[in-house]
């Protein structure tokens, strides 16, 4: 009896809703595919939730989780969006690393690379790709790390 009445009320906050946003103001097609989609979403979590099903949807979440911070870089990939979106994000989180200002020294762009002073341009070329292979941005490494063995090699070897 109660799930049947959650989810009376449900729908009556989903049909007051709608009304609201249907007479406040003329709505694009897609504004308001995105909002019947959201409201779809919120009203189908509250009947997973006065039904007690909740937990397999959060159980389901959190397997899939290590899935999709593994396929992030094919979804980069794939969805070049993504990788804006995510760029943009990084860049306006507050207390985000931030290149140094100024020109980097010979000897900064060998302790990046991890290589002593007598480093030969093919060894540079080796240790940046090694590092790279390991810090790329669209493998889920830093977008600061892959600028600073970008301006180290630059500054090694010209």
């Amino acid at each position: 009896m109660i799930p049947l009445m959650l989810g009376l009320i449900a729908a009556t906050a989903l049909v007051v809703l709608l009304r609201l946003l249907w007479l406040s103001a003329p709505v694009k097609k897609s504004t308001l595919a995105i909002t019947l989609a959201t409201l779809a979403l919120v009203a189908a979590l509250a009947v997973l939730a006065a039904t007690g099903r909740l937990h397999w949807l959060a159980a389901a979440a959190a397997a899939l989780l290590p899935f999709l911070r593994r396929s992030a870089g094919l979804m980069v990939r794939f969805f070049p969006i993504l990788g804006r979106l995510l760029a943009a994000f990084r860049q306006r989180r507050p207390g985000a690393a931030q290149p140094a200002a100024g020109a980097m020294t010979r000897q900064e762009a060998l302790s990046v690379l991890g290589l002593k002073a007598n480093a030969t341009k093919q060894e540079v070329i080796e240790a940046h790709r090694r590092l790279m292979a390991r810090n790329h941005p669209d493998k889920g490494g830093s977008t600061f790390i892959a600028q600073q063995l970008n301006e180290a090699k630059r500054v090694l070897i010209g």
